[in-house]
């Protein structure tokens, strides 16, 4: 077609575009109107929009709509079509080095959280264990895994499993960070949803959170009968593994995962289902991962026991390993030491677990060429060891060591407490009484009782006014077994035990007890005295057991001293009070348990008080890191401890928590040699009949093997081997995709939703509500109403909107990180909302309007350029194998020497003048040499496909890696459930049990089956393996010097 005037403006169905925009394209309708010499020509830009424009305004679309030939012509656009083009290229949900989590929520940039997101993300097997200590945000970086596949992967069924005391708290995080509004289930309602997934082609959407004691089954689950839901929910998910056609959980996310260490309890046998239901799966644990082998082993069995079936095959591995991570040592070396690499992994290869792994062949034939790595070498070979390494794909830790720079100083306070003659006698009768109860008792049992002992240490009227209202040992004591433990029973008694009262306690004068509460009269001194220092004071007073918190509250209110309370299952009355106390004219005090305050940020405030302390010690350290956690803006925080020095158990537990510093500093890797010594301490000095000195004695032996222990640690950690050696440049590297932009940000998003619509769809509204800048209101035109109404029904879509249904304007925002503070009524607008997906694929169905070639200027003082003409190409790679990816490429040449910029100024450059670059009008007048700009436009493109040969042999490896892998897996997989089924069969057999044995043997079909469906799909990838190099945008940079 010709592009000049001389073209016939009555023929319908020409492609014609704006001259002044380029990127404005619509078809001629064969109507036109005629205003003296001027013709008007109607053109239909979009289903809604017909306007009658001036023909000398508009051009038929040429033939040679190439980018040279687009150049060629001066048919240059703006920076408004190249954000275009590069924002829809994110919102496709494709682009490996774009976090899609990055900023998504309602909370602070740490780096550290991320990198379980790219070991995730590079993980052939979609399972990992994030071990992180306590305080680094393991929630968060589970969510943001979650937010990754929802926009890579079109997720829709999330299962989140933790103990009970805990439900609340993930149900409150994901409200107030992520604005996802999650439903708390029991194993009937799992069951339910469970169901309608596979009565489903394409099932419904969840999010439920689920306890671990809800779910577990009982010991005869496998029976043609259930016993009651949790049974019946263990043999579906048992009867339905994930398969290549249907996963019933997108991702299953299991928190204090340590719980499944035990391999022949219940709730092991919960991990195992979901973990062989679910498409991918996330255990979350504090455990060490380095002093402990052998804790390690038994939760790297529930993430893949096809791997790891044995202790001797973990060992082997552990040692088969160590050169890997050795290599990894010497290349973080400073200077670097490739030789040393070159020797460590010449070792590894003589490993059987390392044979014919083609990404070790092609790391050793890189390094066996270099004497000097530079950056960028050490950080891609970096990468690439880490997926070699045979622990790395399942592990990721954080210490607060090695991600904190400047870490809060802990200060720790003792007050000393000394009983009244009453206090004293009432103590030592319920003592007495409870050892005489506790004879020969073990386990859950025997912590029930003690669990008696801890109220009485707690607080003594809140304990005796608890037992008298209810002498059985209720729910309450499974909480305080949580709270001061840290410990859920694992099967519920069907005999709950009962204490009585001692008959003595009956007749004490709870009133008379509380006039000479020694250790409350101890906590209101020291309240006014720090008070009468500074008024605006806050204090956290923590305590596990309830009866204490309220008693703690009504004193406190009695003494003018204002104050608020959070515990657990308080849904929104907890996030009220918290703001209250946050506030500078709020209470000066917050009263709180564990439970009641896990998920709050309490940083702004630095004064702590144990009112009793746990003899867990995660509990304790979980207590500081409430306040010693991301955020901190004082360098110290002062820890309140109470030393009741007329109680020997209460005595022995503050003088050895003392004297392993767990009040100074972080316990770090010692957290469950710490756990199991002082639960031992406890049971021998409860279930041992042992004097006073025997009981100190005991506990000074106790003390000192933990001093050992520590001492041992900082050794190891000095001088021997890190097994997963995560290196800076991970924490670099997330720090630059930030930089650089390499996340979807909500200006992006907002422009392109105005984009489409002023394109497509005139008529509907985006307006800033008044007064909240960061809140529309959205009215879509009937059109619009119609085509989304459509996408949604077509798709069912996870995410429900009003924008469709609604005859008013819908409150939407773009900003997750306002999520907390919106609620159910303002809709958030990202990746996986209906509306976006929606206009994704508006655009895909008519990706050629986008306009590829544009003409941008900026100024010297707004870049790092110096003044003069540059070209620019921005191209798109996909690589298709056993995973999907794609990632942008860009280039800048200047024009006048031929200097090329790098990757990554090139890259910034362009995030950069998308946004704040201006369009250059009339651009083809100022450039006098088209052809030498074209030239250098052939040099970025040289460069880029340089690049993209690189990128695709190391993707070949990487997939044919991939492919051995998940094969191996697959097999391993079928083997094992072969097995299992096989001797359910035989045991049904021996017992009569014909009924079932039908299914069962169906069962064994459909795992054959599907093992032949993944092992022909694992070899189409292998065998068609396709790569796509795609010029998207190309222009030229005009760099002014600055006027004036």
């Amino acid at each position: 077609m010709s592009s000049t005037n001389n073209w016939n403006p009555e023929v319908p169905g020409q492609d014609v575009r704006l001259k002044s925009n380029p990127g404005k394209r619509g078809q001629t309708t064969g109507r036109i109107r005629r205003l003296g010499n001027r013709i008007l020509v109607e053109v239909e830009f979009g289903p809604a929009e017909k306007i009658y424009r001036p023909k000398n305004l508009l051009e038929l679309c040429c033939d040679d709509e190439s980018i040279e030939g687009l150049m060629r012509q001066g048919r240059f656009g703006g920076p408004d079509d190249l954000r275009r083009i590069l924002t829809f290229e994110k919102v496709k949900g494709q682009l490996t080095n774009v976090f899609y989590s990055m900023e998504a929520s309602q909370t602070d940039f740490y780096p550290h959280q991320f990198k379980p997101v790219l070991k995730f993300l590079n993980s052939p097997v979609g399972r990992l264990l994030i071990a992180d200590e306590v305080g680094l945000g393991k929630t968060i970086e589970a969510m943001y895994i979650w937010k990754e596949l929802q926009t890579r992967e079109d997720a829709r069924r999330l299962l989140i499993v933790c103990p009970a005391m805990l439900r609340q708290k993930w149900q409150d995080d994901l409200r107030q960070r992520f604005n996802i509004f999650a439903d708390i289930v029991d194993a009937k309602e799992l069951l339910r949803r469970v169901r309608l997934c596979l009565e489903h082609q394409k099932p419904q959407a969840f999010v439920c959170i689920a306890s671990l004691e809800g779910l577990r089954p009982g010991r005869n689950w496998e029976g043609i009968k259930a016993a009651n839901a949790r049974d019946e929910l263990a043999r579906l998910l048992d009867a339905n593994p994930s398969s290549e056609s249907l996963s019933l959980f997108d991702l299953a996310i299991i928190d204090e995962a340590h719980y499944l260490r035990n391999a022949t309890t219940a709730s092991n046998q919960v991990g195992q289902l979901i973990r062989d239901a679910t498409k991918h799966l996330i255990l979350l644990t504090a455990t060490p991962i380095q002093t402990d082998s052998s804790n390690l082993y038994q939760i790297l069995r529930i993430i893949s026991p096809d791997d790891f079936f044995n202790a001797d095959i973990f060992n082997n591995m552990l040692e088969a390993n160590e050169p890997v991570v050795h290599a990894l040592r010497h290349l973080w070396a400073s200077p670097p030491e490739p030789a040393k690499a070159r020797e460590a992994l010449q070792r590894a290869s003589t490993s059987g677990y390392f044979a014919d792994n083609p990404l070790l062949e092609q790391i050793q034939q890189s390094l066996s060429s270099l004497n000097q790595v530079d950056e960028s070498e050490r950080i891609e070979l970096g990468y690439k060891l880490e997926k070699v390494s045979l622990l790395g794909q399942y592990i990721t830790r954080s210490r607060k060591r090695d991600v904190l720079s400047n870490r809060v100083k802990r200060d720790p306070q003792t007050l000393e407490v000394r009983f009244s003659s009453l206090e004293q006698e009432v103590y030592d009768r319920v003592s007495e009484y409870i050892r005489e109860q506790s004879k020969g008792k073990k386990g859950a049992p025997l912590f029930q009782l003690i669990s008696k002992q801890r109220q009485m240490a707690s607080c003594m009227v809140a304990a005796l006014e608890a037992w008298q209202n209810d002498a059985s040992l209720s729910a309450l004591v499974d909480e305080a077994l949580w709270e001061d433990f840290g410990k859920i029973p694992e099967q519920r008694s069907t005999s709950p035990l009962s204490v009585a009262t001692p008959s003595a306690l009956k007749k004490v004068n709870i009133r008379e007890l509380e006039s000479c509460d020694s250790k409350y009269s101890e906590l209101q001194g020291f309240l006014e005295k720090e008070l009468k220092k500074n008024s605006n004071e806050k204090f956290v007073i923590f305590a596990y057991f309830r009866g204490t918190l309220k008693y703690l509250q009504r004193r406190l209110e009695a003494a003018n001293i204002s104050n608020c309370l959070i515990m657990g299952d308080m849904g929104d009355d907890k996030w009220t009070a918290v703001e209250q106390f946050r506030q500078d004219n709020g209470p000066s005090v917050l009263l709180s348990s564990e439970v009641g305050s896990e998920g709050i940020d309490l940083q702004h405030c630095r004064f702590l008080i144990n009112y009793d302390l746990p003899w867990n010690p995660m509990r304790v350290e979980q207590r500081i890191g409430r306040l010693d956690r991301l955020g901190q803006p004082a360098e110290r925080i002062s820890i309140i401890n109470f030393s009741l020095v007329d109680t020997i158990e209460e005595r022995i537990l503050e003088r050895l928590y003392d004297r392993i510093q767990i009040f100074r500093e972080s316990i770090g890797d010692l957290e469950s040699i710490l756990g199991q010594a002082t639960e031992k301490l406890l049971v021998d000095l409860f279930s041992a009949d042992l004097t006073p000195e025997e009981k100190e004695e005991q506990a000074v032996l106790t003390s000192k093997a933990l001093i050992n222990k520590r001492l041992l640690q900082n050794e190891l950690e000095t001088e021997a081997v890190n097994m997963l050696a995560f290196a800076d440049h991970i924490l670099d590297s997330i720090n630059q995709s930030r930089d650089q932009g390499r996340w979807l940000q909500p200006d992006e998003l907002l422009a392109f939703v105005e984009d489409c619509f002023s394109r497509y769809y005139p008529g509907t509204l985006i307006e800033p509500k008044p007064n909240e800048p960061k809140l529309y209101n959205i009215t879509l035109s009937e059109q619009a109403k119609i085509d989304l109404q459509f996408f949604i029904g077509k798709n069912r879509c996870a995410t429900p909107t009003q924008l469709h249904k609604s005859g008013r304007p819908v409150s939407c925002f773009f900003d997750p990180k306002i999520s907390g503070s919106m609620g159910k009524r303002n809709e958030l607008l990202d990746p996986t909302h209906p509306l976006i997906l929606w206009i994704r694929e508006r655009y895909t169905t008519s990706e050629q309007t986008l306009h590829p070639v544009s003409a941008i200027k900026t100024q010297v003082d707004e870049t790092d350029l110096s003044s003069g003409l540059y070209a620019y190409s921005v191209h798109r790679w996909t690589f298709s194998g056993i995973k999907t990816e794609s990632q942008i490429a860009y280039k800048i040449i200047r024009i006048d020497d031929g200097h090329v910029l790098s990757d990554q100024d090139s890259e910034a450059i362009l995030s950069t003048l998308m946004k704040q670059g201006q369009i250059k009008p009339n651009a083809q007048n100022f450039i006098e040499d088209i052809d030498g700009v074209l030239a250098c436009l052939l040099t970025c493109d040289a460069h880029i496909d340089t690049a993209f040969n690189q990128a695709l042999e190391d993707f070949y490896i990487d997939n044919e890696n991939r492919c051995n892998i998940q094969e191996k897996s697959a097999r391993a997989f079928a083997e094992r459930k072969q097995r299992e089924l096989e001797s359910r069969l035989e045991r049904f057999r021996q017992a009569g049990k014909t009924q079932i044995i039908p299914a069962t043997e169906g069962q064994l079909k459909k795992v054959k089956r599907e093992l032949e469906v993944k092992l022909k799909n694992i070899q189409e990838k292998r065998d068609d393996l396709t790569c796509e190099p795609k010029p998207l945008a190309a222009g030229v940079i005009f760099v002014e010097a600055k006027i004036g």
